[in-house]
């Protein structure tokens, strides 16, 4: 189940076929159940998606989270060299699905320049879901990527929490 009207998903869809248009790029698609970019906002003025580079979440406290929580304590790191910065966290992109709730933490993009990597700092944010969390899986999209499935934020997996 998404959050968003049928109207608004075709506004993203349409500004991600513009996008892709533009870019001429034809990346091969390495996302292995990813879920789709539901993020948007209501403003004219401001783009439909706002996509950033990755990050990595961990629930904070996963002894809080039952299967009535509708709140979410998690901590999310740019997956990126940052010099131990990982910055502003984007609106996450949140994904109900009948087995699991798919979590995207996108961090706002760096400005070019060489970057050192000691690991980037966790900022703690609240997240509000629109249903319980139930008996359902918490997922980091991050991990679903076949490119991340080997990284360090998911090498235990991107299963945050099972009911």
């Amino acid at each position: 189940m998404n959050t968003f009207s049928p109207a608004r998903k075709a506004h993203i869809v349409v500004f991600a076929a513009i996008a892709l248009a533009l870019s001429g790029c034809t990346a091969a698609d390495s996302s292995v159940d990813a879920p789709s970019p539901d993020r948007a906002t209501d403003s004219a003025a401001t783009p439909l998606v706002e996509f950033g580079d990755p990050g990595a979440w961990k629930l904070i406290d996963p002894s809080e989270v039952t299967d009535e929580s509708t709140t979410l304590v998690i901590a999310v790191t740019r997956v990126d060299c940052a010099s131990g910065v990982t910055g502003r966290i984007l609106e996450p992109l949140i994904e109900f699905e009948s087995d699991r709730i798919v979590i995207r933490a996108d961090v706002e993009e760096l400005d070019p320049g060489v970057q050192t990597c000691q690991g980037n700092d966790a900022v703690p944010m609240t997240i509000d879901l629109t249903e319980p969390v139930g008996d359902r899986e918490l997922v980091d999209a991050y991990c679903l990527d076949a490119t991340a499935v080997t990284t360090a934020p998911c090498a235990e997996g991107g299963v945050r929490w099972q009911p």
